[in-house]
């Protein structure tokens, strides 16, 4: 059986208008009235927007709208649509239909706004003093789909999600009229459902239900490709919510599952099934990607970027990470009298230095290291190390990708070295890889044998990490008291 177009109203004058109008453009030119150079045909009006290989016929402005399943764009001004969005409405409620509406919503051109503006665009609702107002949310917001969403609206979500390029998102509010003298004042009417929201649970894709619950108006940013959202009003909005216009378009043969066969109705079900299955993993995962990300900004922050403390706590987070013991020696000294931190591995003690430099890397941090090991041996009661290492963060006001990895050059210098200097470029690259392995050689060298010399003094035998005998290395903690 043939299949026939479903009318759709669409709030914008006809094609042929737009074809004039951008003539006349041409045409006159900078000559134009300002009003003429002002016109800007909307997308709804594409001359490429092929509206009967998506199973529609628009009804456009000027048109009778009365049988129309949808409403795309809809105005509330007079002769720009108000009275054919009116007749669309009426008969969608006269057909006990639900009245299907898409609003876009957003400024396309970004214009700037003052101080006491901080929506960019609104939605005006016929029938009420109710608008749907939208805020700009910065570049590389993260958004996520609602809970408990129904399957239309489930898959209005998946789609958004994947739309390529991803539509500039804004956050959604809902608001009512008040006169600025507050005499009169009319609140919100209606309910706001989000379908996609920010983490801060602000809808950025949301449907207004009307009081009555004849309307349903779906509002996406502006930038979102029509083909997309009729695409989704042909395969599943329609079917669910007016599934009468399928049928007087005798598509409701194909989707009808009273009418189907058994081997359509399994395909369906699993269909159904794996786009259920996918929403599913889709939300773990992002659950998943948010808890790592959590997890590694501030230590990728502070490997990267840091100085101080914050370069220091990046650090022992790194290398506790790997199973080597740290004292922070600052902590348990009372102040900055040596080395940062005391690091034991497998019977192995160093003592390492953390520097950060906006500029390149002084010598002088390599000497510091050394003086501190001088001055360890004279300190009471402390741990024997079998050397120390400086741990080096330089050059930060320049992209880690642009860093020189070498952060010493003299010859001479890099000769009279004898304790191990690590970039904190270095050692990001092996925390990134959970290389734990790498990390250990980097601080204590290709050997991670334990020492053998016997403990000595009134050191006390404690297990290394990652044994389960006493340990034979030479380790000891500061005496207390």
């Amino acid at each position: 059986m043939t299949q026939l177009p479903i009318p759709v109203h669409v709030g914008s004058e006809p094609l042929d208008h737009w074809d004039d109008i951008e003539a006349r453009q041409r045409q006159f030119s900078e000559e134009a009235a300002p009003w003429l150079q002002e016109q800007r045909r909307p997308t709804i009006a594409s001359a490429t927007l092929d509206w009967l290989v998506l199973g529609f016929e628009p009804r456009w402005v000027g048109f009778d709208t009365a049988d129309c399943a949808v409403a795309l764009q809809p105005s509330v001004y007079s002769g720009q649509g108000a009275d054919e969005f009116n007749r669309f409405r009426q008969g969608a409620e006269s057909r006990g239909e639900t009245a299907l509406v898409i609003s876009p919503i957003g400024d396309l051109e970004q214009k700037p706004r003052g101080a006491l503006f901080q929506h960019d665009d609104s939605v005006s609702i016929g029938q009420s003093y109710t608008s749907v107002s939208s805020r700009p949310i910065g570049k590389g917001a993260r958004v996520r789909a609602a809970e408990d969403l129904g399957d239309a609206d489930r898959q209005l979500a998946l789609r958004m999600l994947n739309c390529n390029p991803a539509p500039r998102w804004r956050s959604l509010s809902l608001s009512g009229l008040e006169s600025y003298n507050g005499r009169v004042r009319h609140p919100a009417e209606g309910a706001l459902v989000p379908i996609l929201e920010t983490e801060l649970g602000e809808p950025v894709v949301a449907a207004w239900i009307s009081p009555d619950g004849v309307e349903r108006r779906y509002v996406v940013p502006v930038e979102t490709p029509w083909p997309l959202l009729l695409q989704w009003l042909r395969e599943q909005a329609l079917p669910e919510f007016v599934p009468g216009a399928m049928r007087r378009a005798r598509r409701q043969l194909a989707t009808d599952q009273t009418l189907m066969t058994r081997r359509e109705r399994d395909v369906r079900t699993a269909l159904a099934e794996l786009e259920a299955d996918y929403f599913t993993r889709r939300h773990a995962l992002e659950r998943d990607l948010e808890e790592a990300q959590t997890g590694a900004s501030t230590v990728r922050e502070g490997l990267l970027y840091g100085t101080g403390k914050q370069l220091v706590d990046a650090v022992r987070a790194v290398l506790e990470s790997t199973g080597v013991d740290v004292v922070d020696l600052d902590e348990e000294l009372g102040g900055t009298m040596n080395a940062d931190l005391l690091c034991t591995y497998a019977g192995r003690a160093r003592l390492v230095e953390v520097k950060g430099f906006s500029g390149s890397a002084p010598e002088r941090a390599y000497q510091d290291l050394v003086r501190h090991l001088r001055e360890w041996e004279k300190l009471p009661g402390v741990t024997p190390v079998v050397g120390g290492a400086l741990i080096l963060s330089y050059q930060i006001r320049i992209a880690p990708q642009e860093r020189s990895r070498r952060p010493y050059g003299r010859p001479e210098f890099l000769a009279a070295q004898a304790e191990p200097v690590i970039t904190t470029l270095d050692l990001f690259d092996a925390w990134r890889e959970e290389g734990a392995e790498d990390i250990h050689r980097l601080l204590f060298g290709p050997a991670t044998e334990e020492l053998t010399q016997p403990l000595t003094g009134d050191a006390q035998p404690m297990l290394a990490a990652g044994h389960g005998g006493p340990e034979v290395g030479r380790r000891r903690w500061f005496r207390r008291g």
